[in-house]
């Protein structure tokens, strides 16, 4: 996913948030978004011992299993979208600062400063 992509879905699933809470007639705040990400993260860590075999099947077959941890994926990632966007947080550019400034580091140590390392 591209930067604009990123932030064009990361303000759909905050438009799809408010909706929800309109519908559902609850205020959608910040403690809301990060209760929800908690939330959310719960059922993830269900939906991944599932996958494992570390949790009973339910009757549920594999391709089930799969499907329910991928959405499971998508929830958690969503409500981080939502709750960026929700905050004010240019979430492209955080995981720009916090993660891709790897690449542009090359092998030295993100956060470093351009030092040769110690021998």
């Amino acid at each position: 996913m591209g930067r604009m992509e990123m932030r064009a879905t990361a303000q759909q699933i905050d438009a799809i948030s408010r909706r929800y809470a309109e519908i559902y007639g609850f205020e959608r705040s910040a403690d809301w978004l990060v209760l929800k990400l908690q939330e959310e993260v719960g059922e993830l860590v269900q939906a991944y011992l599932a996958k494992t075999g570390r949790q009973r099947d339910k009757g549920h077959s594999p391709e089930e299993i799969d499907r329910r941890y991928a959405l499971e994926l998508a929830d958690a990632v969503g409500m981080l979208l939502a709750l960026a966007e929700a905050t004010g947080v240019d979430i492209e550019q955080a995981i720009d600062d916090k993660w891709l400034v790897w690449d542009r580091r090359g092998s030295q140590r993100a956060g470093e400063a351009d030092a040769p390392e110690a021998e």
